[in-house]
């Protein structure tokens, strides 16, 4: 017997061991759970879905007495979510959902009826807070079609979650079925909210969670692993344990770097593709898998037959701001010589420095002399470092402290002790340097052009004012609407409106501040490119006329590959023609 073939038969005998005994690896597990029936064609449409719409929109229309009245039928995948819902009530265990279901696709209806399907005596509803005025006008719509009972309803938002005084508020409010609209707000794993409803959830094992999100996840399987094993429990399709999180995710991840054993752990997903190295043969095997599980509900159509259109705008890049982001690159320094330390402070900066500004302390009085040295000190000696030694575990500013509070370099350790006596002194406010308008000032000029509706969309607050300051009227308050009448031309705060508005009245948009995170992209884009638009197409402009907007767009282009290909969720930027 050859060398070989004692490997293959050893690697039987345990592979039959482990069987007997019960024990399964991650994936064994994942593939060994049940296929549903409810995967939907290229179409869009599920097979027996147009009986499901009857079932359920019969079952919980309002009389109608009124022609006013009549039920608006359910769509489709509405009425698979609660379908789906309607097999979770049946388990013995306490099972939810994951509705990986698109922006602009009905997800607030089927929030209301949810509670109905599971007989919830307590459900709670979280949403964003800027969606709590759309809420309530989708309620006051709905309810003239739909019977759902409000009144055993509790509506939270995710910020409530955040607060220092919320520790118990789950707690208090005793659900025993909590529906998580726009779920990727508990991505974060070590966030203070979500480890809340983590907590409560666990400490209440019968509590059913339902998730719902157009935009799940955003860079890897870590950002809704933990979130499928509350919903779905052991019939998550996800990994459970971090180091298969890890391993898979070095796969099909959005920037991930698999090895040979990445793949050859993922072999039985996909021979062909772990043979091949094949990335988005694994992404499509894993999509396949995710949509087929039971509990999920993932679309793979658009909610809007318009076309996108991508254009780029280039600002006239002035020396004085061609000279700063020159500087910024090489000696990762701002304007006025501070440094900066790390990659996310880099991105940040750059994205500023791109429309014409940066931000530094606002000093009420005289600036404390001492905070600043101690703090300047420090940020320069851990970008220093890190530039020669950054390795994994010790590759960002907070691991570096970490490192140095546990014996590393002594010289280190002397910085950090003089910055630690200054660091917990109250920081100044900051305030807006404005080296060039002129990017703004394009923007302007862009809007006074457009011939109907459009948006501007911003991501610093000093960028607001300043269109502002040139009299285009600013949304930055979520309890605040534009109005297509009173405001054809306005400017949007990205944080703010990116989710949860419908804005199909605007058919144009203009991005200042691009970003590289493809989720928001997804989100921010379907407010205009969603059901209602009337439009052939919408139009989106982007600034690329800087290293740091270019490279901004094409990381987000990057991590929509990945959720397209993970989820089947078709996204709007990959749908988008661009036009450079």
């Amino acid at each position: 017997m050859t060398p070989e073939q004692i490997v293959a038969e050893l690697k039987a005998q345990l592979l039959a061991d482990r069987k007997k005994r019960g024990i399964k690896t991650a994936l064994e597990r994942v593939m060994d759970l049940p296929h549903q029936d409810f995967m939907p064609t290229p179409e869009g449409t599920w097979p027996g879905g147009v009986d499901l719409v009857s079932k359920w929109t019969n079952a919980y229309k309002r009389g109608t007495p009124r022609a006013h009245r009549c039920a608006k039928p359910l769509r489709e995948v509405q009425a698979v979510m609660l379908e789906e819902c309607a097999w979770a009530a049946a388990q013995p265990d306490p099972i939810g959902g994951v509705f990986a279901v698109g922006v602009g696709k009905g997800k607030t209806l089927a929030s209301l009826l949810i509670p109905e399907v599971f007989d919830a005596k307590r459900p709670l509803l979280i949403v964003p807070a800027s969606m709590r005025t759309q809420l309530e006008d989708d309620i006051f719509e709905w309810s003239q079609h739909y019977a759902f009972r409000l009144k055993y309803l509790n509506v939270i938002y995710y910020s409530d979650l955040s607060r220092p005084k919320a520790t118990g508020l789950l707690r208090e409010l005793n659900p025993d079925l909590i529906i998580c609209d726009e779920a990727h707000n508990f991505r974060h794993a070590s966030a203070a909210r979500t480890k809340r409803f983590i907590r409560y959830v666990q400490s209440k094992p019968q509590t059913r969670v339902v998730l719902m999100s157009g935009t799940m996840t955003g860079t890897g399987l870590s950002d809704y692993a933990h979130l499928s094993e509350i919903a779905l429990r052991k019939w998550s399709p996800l990994p459970t344990h971090d180091n298969d999180i890890d391993i898979w995710g070095s796969v099909v991840n959005a920037d991930g770097e698999p090895d040979d054993k990445a793949w050859a752990v993922l072999h039985d997903l996909c021979p062909k593709a772990a043979e091949e190295h094949n990335v988005d043969l694994m992404r499509a095997a894993f999509r396949q898998r995710f949509a087929t599980a039971p509990g999920v509900v993932s679309t793979v159509t658009s909610s809007c037959d318009a076309d996108i259109e991508l254009y780029a705008e280039y600002p006239d890049t002035t020396m004085e701001i061609r000279q700063h982001m020159a500087r910024l690159a090489n000696d990762w320094v701002l304007p006025n010589g501070d440094p900066v330390v790390d990659a996310l402070h880099m991105h940040r900066a750059a994205g500023q420095l791109s429309c014409g500004f940066y931000y530094i302390w606002d000093w009420p009085g005289e600036p404390d002399e001492e905070w600043l040295h101690a703090r300047r000190s420090w940020d320069a000696a851990c970008r220093q470092y890190l530039k020669l030694y950054a390795r994994e575990g010790c590759d960002s500013q907070a691991l570096l402290e970490k490192y140095v509070r546990n014996g590393g370099p002594a010289i280190l350790r002397e910085i950090l002790d003089e910055w630690d006596e200054h660091r917990d002194k109250d920081q100044p406010p900051t305030k807006a340097v404005w080296v060039d308008v002129t990017p703004v000032l394009h923007a302007v000029q862009w809007a006074q052009r457009q011939p109907g509706r459009a948006f501007l969309w911003y991501q610093s607050r000093a960028v607001g004012d300043m269109l502002e300051a040139f009299g285009i009227p600013r949304f930055d308050n979520g309890s605040m609407t534009p109005d297509p009448i009173a405001h054809p031309i306005c400017a949007l705060s990205i944080n703010v409106y990116n989710k949860g508005r419908n804005f199909q009245a605007w058919d144009n948009q203009l991005v200042l501040e691009p970003g590289p995170n493809g989720a928001i992209w997804q989100q921010k884009l379907g407010r205009t490119h969603r059901q209602g638009q009337t439009s052939l197409v919408v139009r989106c402009s982007i600034f690329q006329h800087t290293w740091a907007n270019r490279n901004a767009l094409e990381k987000a282009i990057r991590r929509a590959r990945y959720i397209q290909g993970t989820t089947g969720e078709p996204q709007k930027l990959l749908q988008a023609t661009r036009t450079f």
